[in-house]
């Protein structure tokens, strides 16, 4: 029965999203090329979230194909996809190996920066926590086109910028994640490594942390809980760090939602600039609800610049766009 609801859920998404997005009548509804908006881009980025690949649900497969194909029509190379976590429903390994042939055989970024979620650690089925990230590295190390990792939680740099992912710890959590003292230790590392390099640095962690994009108001408990002041203490040491998470299907928001509810997908507090995606595979809760949208990210000289974009559709959100402009 499940399978069934499933089954429709993704159908209604799917139908919500274009299935020929290069046609000329959607052309003239205002669905664009996917281009960057300025001349000397120095970073060009894809950012989803929240995919929950399930090899039983092979819709789900095709929407991520669908959106892939979006990045690989794009007129600029796409230099890093980045995928903030739940890459699955239940993190077992016939469904995450789908999530990374997919993307190999997408060709669709040069280089890619994915971080697990509690659906891919917490919810997994079939085998430990501990052997669910062990799975995540060494299908990483088989399908990655450029980076090798020795654990769930790793640093790579592209384009000279500094990416961290972050994990779940634990070896009996759910939806609530423990952070070692040896993963703090490790993310303090790697920005301190590279903050002399004056460029903006992106840590990458599925579970926001508390109170930031309105994850308090969505979904209470949806945070880090305990170790979320940690967190933001090591990032509060450094000048021009974007926190980029998923996790509670927050959705696409702006002007108006920061009005009414007092809160945005993009915000920066304490100097660390917080950005929540959407989730990709299903209904969101404020703003634009549809699945496939995401962010493209351009890093310029002086701003970050988050484009709203429907990668399913290919159309873009001008009224959604944020820009962050960096501290000198």
């Amino acid at each position: 029965m499940w399978l069934v609801i499933k089954s429709v859920i993704s159908l209604l998404v799917s139908l919500m999203m274009t299935v020929f997005p290069n046609s000329e009548i959607l052309k003239s509804l205002d669905i664009l090329e996917l281009a960057v908006q300025k001349e000397n881009c120095l970073l060009n980025a894809s950012l989803i979230s929240d995919v929950h690949i399930d090899h039983d649900w092979p819709i789900g497969e095709w929407i991520l194909r669908n959106g892939l194909n979006d990045l690989k029509r794009s007129v600029d190379d796409i230099d890093a996809l980045i995928v903030s976590g739940d890459l699955t429903n239940y993190g077992d390994a016939e469904s995450m190996e789908s999530f990374f042939d997919i993307l190999a055989k997408s060709k669709a970024a040069e280089n890619w920066v994915v971080a697990m979620g509690n659906h891919d650690v917490g919810h997994v089925e079939d085998t430990t926590q501990q052997g669910a990230r062990e799975r995540f590295v060494d299908l990483y190390n088989k399908y990655t086109p450029s980076f090798g990792i020795e654990n769930a939680y790793y640093k790579a740099d592209i384009n000279g910028y500094r990416f961290v992912t972050l994990v779940d710890d634990g070896d009996d959590t759910w939806d609530h994640p423990e952070i070692s003292d040896a993963q703090l230790e490790f993310l303090d590392a790697a920005l301190a490594e590279a903050a002399g390099r004056g460029l903006p640095m992106f840590v990458i962690s599925h579970v926001p942390v508390e109170g930031v994009n309105g994850q308090d108001k969505i979904w209470e408990g949806g945070g880090m809980g305990e170790y979320s002041d940690a967190v933001q203490k090591i990032l509060e040491k450094y000048t021009n760090v974007f926190f980029i998470s998923g996790h509670v299907h927050t959705g696409i928001n702006g002007p108006l939602t920061k009005a009414v509810f007092g809160f945005s997908c993009v915000e920066t507090i304490n100097g660390v600039n917080y950005v929540n995606l959407p989730t990709y595979m299903i209904i969101n809760r404020f703003g634009i609800p549809w699945g496939g949208m995401g962010f493209q990210m351009e890093v310029y000289e002086d701003e970050v610049l988050f484009r709203a974009r429907n990668f399913g559709s290919s159309k873009w959100y001008p009224a959604y766009d944020h820009t962050v402009t960096l501290v000198k």
